[in-house]
């Protein structure tokens, strides 16, 4: 495991790009997500919605190979992609550990799971296990991963204090907890504003589960990037 998380300078985001009309119906798509933290397959098939999270837009303001990049994990390192949907960044994760290591795609809709193993098999993956998980609950064995990893799924969580929690256990020892997602603020894809929460608000409550903060990343558009820990903070 790398021992700590270089704090990235602000950059302004300077590149113009087109949104495509899949990722502008993104909030309809948050919003279908039920209040106990189902997502509900929009669109009446997985199909439908496994084209908005896989539009090729999304790579603008994604970013995901450089999230990865940054990311606190060597090759051998088992992680957790939390509510990993279809596979966006579960594949990303797998070629980052290597054939040494071990992902976990965790989701709470088993057809989004049907789905990844079906993408799994198509591109010769085979370091990924998935995890059928409950509303509050990862269902991972204690000590199981380096890292957990949690791309705009932070908000669906019933009871988030309580849900990191159950993480910690989860976690080696040196463990980290990374999480993406929308600010609390206007931008041109993601969820309803209500949905949202602010960077403030995620960070007093990894606190209020004993994780400290211990490093940020500037350079997603839309999106804060935190790296937690428990206890103290190491950089």
């Amino acid at each position: 495991m790398k021992t700590g998380v270089l704090h990235i300078p602000r950059q302004a985001a300077s590149m113009l790009f087109a949104v495509g009309a899949a990722l502008l119906i993104a909030a309809p798509v948050a919003a279908a997500a039920g209040a106990a933290g189902h997502r509900h397959v929009p669109f009446g098939s997985v199909e439908r919605y496994i084209s908005v999270l896989e539009e090729e837009g999304r790579a603008a303001w994604q970013k995901p190979r450089r999230v990865i990049d940054v990311l606190p994990l060597d090759e051998g390192d088992r992680a957790a992609d939390i509510g990993a949907g279809s596979g966006y960044f579960t594949v990303l994760l797998a070629e980052k550990v290597g054939p040494r290591g071990t992902v976990f795609a965790v989701d709470i809709e088993q057809e989004m799971l049907d789905y990844i193993e079906r993408r799994l098999r198509a591109e010769g993956i085979g370091n990924v296990v998935t995890v059928l998980a409950g509303d509050d609950d990862p269902r991972l064995p204690e000590e199981a991963v380096d890292l957990v990893f949690i791309c705009d799924t932070y908000h669906h969580l019933p009871d988030r204090v309580e849900y990191m929690r159950r993480l910690k256990k989860v976690l080696r020892p040196g463990g980290r907890v990374a999480i993406v997602d929308f600010r609390a603020e206007k931008t041109p894809v993601g969820p309803p504003l209500s949905m949202r929460l602010s960077r403030s608000q995620v960070i007093e409550e990894m606190e209020a589960a004993d994780f400290s903060l211990e490093g940020e990343f500037y350079f997603l558009p839309y999106q804060y990037f935190l790296v937690f820990m428990l206890g103290g903070v190491f950089l």
